[in-house]
């Protein structure tokens, strides 16, 4: 793996979570260098240090270029995208990887979040435990990893991270909602071992997302 200090760019139009994003991880991330953060997607097209390795996107930014257009343009010039939005429901996040962002990561979430979600579409292992990502932004988990989905849990999280509720997923399944509710207990468990939170709906919907259940 390799120790380059790899470039980001980061485009919010609110300036407050700009600057403490940009020092945030200039303290916290020696492997993450911010040449680029501005408060429009124009500016950041048009920036000297444009295209970085990395782009951090919000979703809705107060300009007509929709978010599928901006990606699609960091992607054709070799930045990475990491979609960086509020509002964290599956539709959005479908909407973010279906135009090729590397991974959607909630607002609610902390930076440490966002650190990890980074460090992993950049395929930057902090430890050896870590998770490796792949350059669609899909895990490639490491053999350590704890987590081993069944068929039948791997498929009740894809229904209901994609929206279904636990008796939808049931009458899907042809199961009992007792079926359904065990099986997201067990995913739940299994991405606490590693330290991944999934307690919420929307949280395991991202854990989904990021694991390529949503792609």
């Amino acid at each position: 793996m390799s120790d380059r200090v790899h470039t980001v760019g980061i485009v919010d139009d609110h300036e407050l979570i700009l600057d403490s994003l940009t020092g945030w991880l200039g303290a916290h991330a020696p492997e993450l260098d911010v040449v680029a953060h501005t408060t429009s997607w124009v500016d950041m097209a048009r920036h000297p240090a444009f295209p970085p390795d990395i782009v951090l996107m919000d979703l809705q930014l107060k300009e007509p270029v929709s978010v599928e257009a901006r990606i699609r343009i960091c992607r054709s010039v070799g930045s990475t995208v990491v979609v960086l939005s509020a509002l964290d429901n599956p539709e959005n996040v479908r909407r973010v990887l279906a135009a090729g962002a590397a991974a959607f990561v909630s607002k609610s979430q902390s930076a440490d979040e966002l650190l990890t979600a980074v460090r992993r579409v950049l395929g930057v292992r902090p430890d050896p435990g870590a998770v490796a990502w792949d350059e669609v932004g899909r895990s490639a988990r490491s053999p350590a990893s704890s987590i081993r989905f069944s068929e039948h849990e791997e498929e009740t999280l894809r229904l209901y991270a994609s929206g279904h509720s636990p008796v939808e997923v049931a009458m899907i399944l042809g199961t009992n909602i007792q079926i359904v509710k065990t099986a997201l207990e067990r995913v739940r468990e299994q991405y606490a071992s590693e330290g991944r939170q999934a307690e919420r709906k929307q949280d395991l919907m991202l854990r989904a997302a990021e694991d390529g259940y949503l792609a």
